[in-house]
């Protein structure tokens, strides 16, 4: 009966979160179309390259505590949390702020990137407010208040296509301020809710532990996968650049900004819900795995037919949407479909290990990550593969880990429940 109920409120859950993603990515989808037409590829290329700084940044600045909203005890904790989040990300941004102005140039060599260097200072802004709008939407599903958090999907995403499109008038590096707008419209629609987690303060209590001391493990943990992640994530990106040039770097990305869609509609609310669920009842390891179970064959029923229907239409899809120049990105998309539908299936649940306290996981999985990108790269390279080859390899080994990793959390959570079984 337990079971019954809790997986009741968690559909219900899921339908709120998912109502503000769906709108979120019905703007995004409609914005795309204009932004296409506003920016050239080597400019989503270039917004690409940005977005990997920035997202490396905001995994290294708040050393990824706002992920640990949804563990916390109580508001007195979620108010330590937040303070320390702020003071540790305004003071590592401001040492990366100089960092980027001083040697702007040559990262943006290093990059290759060829127009929009000067912006590169903002990165680190991004990052911390791209973190803050995080740590506020975590403390609001803490809560289980998945209205809010659905509204702040909707105005982060109006943010960006908004902002993308005004700032075009202005100048042809827009897009690098995309991301920031974005945080700060998130920012801005949750703030509301958050009155009493900002203002609220924190009084001395005897049982009061620090939450930066609770969860160091599980956060050194999220930090070492972040880097590892960011650097597999990259390293693909650059080499497309390198090799192929910045015009099939740009169909490429937005390929990426599409295809992996329903991971943002779909998948993000399942997986936001699932974990406030697992987090909650991380000593209930039956239910756990119950839930776990039902989340992965509901995402497969969910998923098959949608990127089934991707793949057969994208070659006409992409050029007709987005127009004539984004030929081949509907070409690409065609392969990228599968890795997409392995991700849909496999992000939702990524965090099972850190819920069962398991934190020498997600790091070694992405050293497995790691180590297969590289590989790829290095087979691409000395055997001077084409785009159409890179791009299959590539779909191949990023759909094996993703399905490796459903493997290893059915057996987290199989091992989770033979020790609660033991000690019952």
């Amino acid at each position: 009966m337990k079971v019954v109920q809790y997986v009741s409120s968690y559909w219900r859950d899921i339908f709120l979160q998912a109502s503000g993603n769906t709108v979120a990515q019905v703007i995004g989808v409609l914005g795309i179309p204009l932004l296409s037409r506003l920016y050239a590829p080597q400019e989503f290329a270039v917004q690409n390259i940005f977005l990997q700084l920035v997202m490396f940044f905001a995994g290294i600045m708040t050393w990824r505590y706002e992920y640990f909203f949804q563990m916390l005890k109580g508001e007195q904790q979620a108010r330590l949390l937040l303070l320390g989040l702020a003071k540790l990300g305004f003071i590592t941004g401001a040492l990366l702020t100089v960092v980027m102005c001083l040697f702007s140039v040559e990262i943006a060599q290093a990059l290759s990137i060829e127009e929009g260097a000067e912006w590169l200072a903002i990165a680190p802004l991004s990052a911390f407010f791209v973190s803050i709008a995080l740590a506020f939407q975590h403390n609001a599903q803490r809560a289980g208040a998945y209205k809010v958090s659905a509204l702040s999907e909707v105005c982060g995403k109006s943010a960006y296509v908004v902002s993308g499109a005004l700032l075009s008038l202005v100048t042809g590096s827009g897009l690098i301020f995309t991301t920031l707008f974005s945080a700060l419209g998130k920012i801005a629609s949750i703030l509301p809710y958050s009155k009493k987690l900002i203002f609220g303060g924190v009084k001395a209590s005897e049982n009061l532990t620090s939450p930066f001391k609770d969860h160091a493990h599980g956060a050194h943990a999220l930090v070492a996968s972040h880097v590892l992640v960011t650097i597999s994530s990259a390293a693909p990106i650059f080499y497309i650049s390198a090799v192929f040039g910045t015009e099939v770097l740009g169909q490429f990305s937005i390929v990426m900004a599409t295809i992996f869609l329903p991971s943002g509609l779909i998948g993000a609310a399942i997986g936001q819900v699932f974990y406030q669920r697992a987090a909650s009842h991380y000593d209930e390891p039956l239910l756990l795995r119950s839930l776990w179970s039902l989340t992965v064959r509901k995402l497969a029923i969910f998923g098959a037919p949608i990127y089934v229907f991707a793949g057969a239409l994208s070659p006409w899809l992409y050029p007709l949407v987005l127009g004539g120049q984004w030929h081949d990105a509907g070409v690409y998309a065609q392969v990228l479909v599968v890795a997409a539908f392995c991700s849909f299936i496999s992000t939702p649940l990524d965090r099972v290990s850190l819920v069962l306290r398991y934190n020498f996981y997600m790091p070694l999985l992405h050293v497995l990550r790691l180590a297969l990108t590289g590989a790829v790269l290095l087979v691409s390279y000395y055997n001077s593969l084409s785009f159409s080859e890179f791009l299959m390899l590539y779909t191949v080994q990023v759909s094996v880990v993703y399905l490796l990793d459903l493997v290893f959390a059915n057996f987290l959570i199989a091992r989770a429940v033979k020790k609660y079984s033991a000690v019952v």
